[in-house]
């Protein structure tokens, strides 16, 4: 007994001994490994990188580079109701009984982003300026059927004997314009992946105008029609921030996923114009309003793709070419006002901020390094 007791010590000792040595080695590896780390960050005149410059690169080249896009894109817009349809002829207390809104249509359109880039000799670094321009309208009508048309922004003060209209119309104008100026470094985290944060400049334009009309005004008066003119301009300028995400699947191809956002300090310029047309070819102006204001808007953007590239020209030139999915945000920017004032008394009475803007769609793009 006394020599089992003596040998299960003796194990029990070794034991411990190598846990210890284990754990003594491994915390020496990673002290070993920190200070290889520091030492690299630390070490002067070196050339060698703790994460390596991942942009294109081109042999004997200028060092700048080309982007072409093409956007194929929709927009939508909150508080773009035109007006209210009902499926019968109902009185006053319950005009809205089996109702519906009518909202505009946005079409899908196309657009363009351009840019002109320079890779920088400091670190990596690269520089790139860009142009963002997209057009795009919106329309609806209805008419009443069995029922009658309201009007989504009424101004009772405008023409009280007025209960509803038997057809309306509406369109809207839409264009944007972007210009970024970024700095931003791609670089390896992987043999098969790269990040590029930027940050940069973004200006930009947003110009609306929307016009609506409701005709046949029931019962039957000497106004012949309703016609309303809103326009909601923003300009702004401010900071542009983002991360650009590349995953190499191999043969060239990658998956490309990227998220920005900029926050930009502008103003804005609404107009309201509403009259009534009479059958005898005169007309009554109702409002005439203009409002301009300072504030900030945030944009956010998100876009997911897949990209093929290749290097010709016994590698002097690198051209890639991509295609994905693409969603912007302009939050708050329906600024157009809704005045529902019923007496004289509240005849300014009215309601702004209907909502956000959003353009999504396909992009498709191309890119030329030499």
């Amino acid at each position: 007994m006394k020599h089992i007791a003596f040998t299960t010590t003796l194990l029990t000792l070794s034991l411990g001994s190598v846990s210890y040595l284990q754990a003594d080695v491994t915390e020496a590896q990673m002290r070993s490994l920190e200070n290889r780390v520091s030492a690299m960050e630390q070490k002067k005149g070196s050339t060698s990188m703790i994460n390596p410059p991942g942009r294109p690169q081109v042999r004997d080249g200028a060092d700048l580079f080309f982007t072409a896009d093409w956007l194929i894109w929709q927009a939508h817009e909150n508080g773009t109701g035109y007006a209210v349809k009902t499926k019968a002829e109902q009185p006053s207390a319950t005009a809205l009984y089996n109702s519906s809104i009518k909202n505009l249509h946005f079409d899908w359109d196309s657009g363009f982003r351009i840019g002109l880039g320079y890779n920088l000799p400091h670190d990596g670094w690269d520089v790139v300026a860009g142009w963002t321009w997209f057009q795009t309208n919106a329309s609806g009508h209805v008419n009443k059927g069995n029922g009658a048309v309201l009007s989504a922004n009424p101004y009772d003060l405008a023409e009280l004997s007025i209960d509803g209209y038997t057809s309306s119309s509406s369109h809207l104008n839409l264009k944007l314009n972007m210009i970024d100026l970024d700095l931003g470094r791609e670089f390896f985290v992987s043999k098969w992946m790269t990040l590029r944060p930027f940050m940069g400049l973004r200006t930009g334009w947003i110009n609306q105008k929307l016009k609506s009309n409701y005709n046949g005004p029931i019962p039957t008066s000497s106004v012949s029609e309703l016609n309303s003119y809103a326009r909601n301009n923003y300009w702004g300028l401010g900071l542009h921030s983002g991360l650009d995400s590349e995953w190499g699947l191999g043969a060239g191809f990658s998956l490309y996923g990227n998220a920005a956002c900029s926050i930009l300090n502008g103003f804005f310029q609404v107009s309201d114009y509403l009259y009534s047309e009479f059958r005898s070819g005169t007309h009554n102006d109702h409002i005439t309003n203009s409002d301009s204001f300072r504030i900030g808007r945030v944009i956010g953007e998100l876009a997911m793709g897949v990209r093929w590239d290749t290097m010709f020209a016994n590698d002097h030139c690198h051209f890639s070419i991509q295609g994905g999915w693409e969603q912007l945000m302009f939050f708050g920017q329906n600024q157009m006002k809704h005045f529902y004032g019923s007496f004289l008394s509240n005849a300014g009475a009215y309601f702004a901020n209907q909502g956000d803007l959003t353009f999504q769609g396909w992009t498709l793009s191309a890119r030329l390094d030499f």
